[in-house]
């Protein structure tokens, strides 16, 4: 019997930019054994569908969904989804959302599905530049996370889920002193460290 597979998430491109890393690993990971990808519209709301359609579909052993971090060297691996919306930025629908709650009815937060200490190990051991963060903003990536955690949550869904930001490819940072950013190639190899590992510990039970 074939084993699940493990259902990684990245985004669109957005506030004005062409190119937006994690979408692009998600491109290299979608042929990856034992691997399923899905690239969600930065837009509220609408990216927590995509991703109950994603898990619907594939039906997966665990999920790590990946966003940009702009002003990051280092995989941030977060700890904590707020139930909050609140940035002056617009989605790519244009909607703006400066403070609201994310479910009037939800807790405060919810904790990240998988123990940071496995991620950090997991991706220090490749190699990865790694730090938490206890703050996924207030943008559509929290937005997100709060939603898939609260959804896993209320449904009873045996989903170990992570939410992972990423730095800017070195090339979008260029111009930038002091900054590295993070390769494709590199990125690439961490995802793939963070399935392997999953998915030996998943099968183990």
């Amino acid at each position: 019997m074939t084993a699940p597979p493990v259902l990684l998430t990245g985004f669109e491109p957005f506030d004005g930019g062409t190119v937006n890393p994690t979408a692009l690993l998600m491109d290299r990971m979608a042929a990856a054994e034992g691997v399923v990808t899905a690239v969600l519209p930065v837009e509220y709301g609408a990216c927590a569908t995509a991703f109950r359609a994603a898990v619907a579909q594939h039906q997966p052993m665990a999920a790590v969904c990946f966003g940009m971090a702009r002003h990051s060297d280092f995989i941030l691996v977060e700890q904590l989804a707020w139930n909050r919306d609140e940035s002056d930025r617009p989605d790519n629908a244009g909607t703006v959302r400066t403070g609201s709650a994310i479910d009037e009815d939800g807790p405060t937060a919810y904790g990240a599905g998988m123990p940071a200490p496995f991620l950090m190990r997991t991706l220090a051991a490749a190699g990865m530049p790694v730090a938490i963060s206890d703050h996924a903003g207030g943008f559509v990536c929290n937005h997100l996370f709060y939603q898939a955690r609260h959804w896993i949550e209320t449904e009873g869904l045996d989903l170990p889920m992570a939410f992972l930001h990423t730095p800017p490819l070195p090339e979008q940072v260029a111009d930038e002193p002091n900054r590295r950013g993070l390769s494709l190639d590199r990125l690439e190899a961490g995802a793939m460290a963070l399935v392997t590992a999953l998915r030996q510990i998943l099968a183990e039970g």
